[in-house]
């Protein structure tokens, strides 16, 4: 089951009300900014999306707001991971009646998995539960420690999965990932997940990107791809420069909630981050404001 989706797929925010419930009212609005600002596809309750913190009976809410302002123009991949199998199972299912076009998952946390047949075995048991769409294994090995070589793993899995649709790939490791699309390209899509790395992996021949920042950077990385494509090398760079500046910037704080801050700064109020992450005080929004302002986000 390979995807065949190219460009920036936005990994959207999950929105909270200040008294820490979910409220879709924000999602129908974002659907259009993005859709508007030519992203090819939503990543839905994944890191951004802050699944992991929400009940099961949340996510599949959100999904469906998701699902349900998209409205069938752009693809969802729906993020289902979970500490538990059968709720991961659970969340497929949904994700699947209610439209997704692929679901995705890293692996239940807290037990060791110490060798890549672990890995091959518990990824073959979350895929084979459904044969109607694609699964995307999430490879982010900072949150989960899972540092397996993907090239491995797809030698290994080989064309014993057709649920397998290809890898959310969220590490700086672009060797590894570029040995990935190099030798297993052609079966499987390969989804370049780090922001600050967009156009090395655009020159390792990345040509689907799924990231946060693409909700309020969009045309920053589509500048990027066209000038890099039509060989202006130092417009490129140059374009590079600014969304690193300003990623760089967001780092300086806890990454969720300084993009959470962007987002109501851009119009768009998703709330603060879930608990145990804390939104930024209101002395270091406005500092921070200041300084993407001065590198020319606003």
């Amino acid at each position: 089951m390979r995807l065949d989706i190219k460009g920036l797929i936005a990994a959207v925010f999950s929105p909270f009300n200040k008294s820490g419930c979910v409220d879709m009212a924000p999602i129908p609005k974002l659907v259009e900014h993005l859709i508007d600002n030519g992203i090819n596809g939503l990543y839905a309750m994944g890191s951004t999306g802050e699944g992991l913190s929400m009940t099961v009976r949340q996510r599949m809410d959100v999904t469906e707001a998701y699902i349900g302002a998209v409205d069938g123009r752009i693809p969802v991949i729906v993020n289902v991971s979970h500490t538990s199998y059968d709720a991961t199972e659970e969340l497929i299912k949904h994700a699947v009646g209610a439209g997704a076009f692929a679901v995705s998952a890293t692996l239940p946390a807290y037990y060791t998995v110490s060798s890549i047949e672990q890995l091959v075995q518990a990824v073959r048991k979350i895929a084979e539960c459904q044969n109607d769409v694609p699964f995307v294994y999430y490879h982010i090995p900072g949150k989960t420690g899972l540092n397996f070589k993907m090239h491995t793993f797809l030698e290994k899995i080989g064309d014993t999965l057709p649920q397998l649709g290809g890898i959310k790939y969220t590490s700086g490791a672009i060797d590894d990932f570029m040995m990935c699309q190099e030798l297993y390209g052609e079966r499987y899509k390969m989804f370049f997940g780090v922001d600050e790395l967009f156009l090395p992996a655009l020159a390792m021949g990345a040509d689907s990107f799924v990231g946060s920042t693409y909700n309020f950077m969009a045309p920053t990385y589509h500048n990027i791809t066209e000038r890099y494509t039509k060989g202006d090398q130092e417009g490129a760079r140059t374009e590079y420069f600014k969304a690193v500046r300003i990623i760089d910037a967001l780092l300086g704080y806890d990454g969720l909630a300084s993009q959470k801050a962007i987002m109501q700064m851009s119009g768009h109020d998703f709330g603060p981050p879930r608990s145990p992450l804390l939104p930024l005080s209101q002395n270091e929004y406005d500092t921070f404001y200041r300084n993407l302002k001065n590198i020319g986000l606003f």
